[in-house]
């Protein structure tokens, strides 16, 4: 992960002329042969554990773990972002960041890491939010840098 904003499309548009964004991301949905992938790839660690430890009931709290942490793959996602900051949907439940409350923010290859406090941490990625672009990264760059990028560019916000 990088703190630099993205440069391989340069983006210098005004947050004042952008609508409100809104995308749906779901990963499991978009790439059959991927999914595939992923769902195999979770059985073959519930086998693999199950076998090793001698212990099926292991091997399926294994498999079930994993696609716990893989909830988003397997979950359509709606993200929208505005002035009000970004929201969140899963399931017909959202849930709204407002800007104030978001610190800093990490650009990533496919997306961004918004996170909700100033100190970097081993476990800053999971009390972060992860945006994933799905081809919106010029209109996602304008808004966090607009409300997220201190007086001299650098991302980590003082408000």
């Amino acid at each position: 992960m990088s703190d630099t904003p993205h440069t391989s499309s340069p983006s210098h548009l005004d947050v004042t002329l952008l609508e409100p964004i809104r995308w749906r991301s779901w990963p499991f949905g978009r790439s059959p042969l991927r999914s595939a992938a992923v769902v195999l790839g979770v059985l073959g660690v519930g086998c693999a554990v199950g076998i090793a430890l001698g212990s099926w009931p292991l091997g399926l709290l294994a498999a079930g773990a994993l696609l716990t942490t893989l909830w988003r793959f397997f979950t359509p996602v709606t993200f929208r972002i505005s002035d009000d900051g970004v929201d969140q949907w899963v399931y017909g439940r959202r849930l709204r960041i407002p800007w104030r409350a978001i610190r800093r923010y990490e650009v990533c290859a496919a997306g961004v890491l918004l996170v909700p406090h100033g100190e970097r941490s081993i476990m800053a990625p999971f009390r972060s939010l992860y945006l994933p672009w799905e081809g919106h990264c010029d209109e996602v760059l304008a808004y966090m840098r607009h409300y997220l990028s201190g007086p001299d560019g650098d991302t980590t916000s003082t408000r």
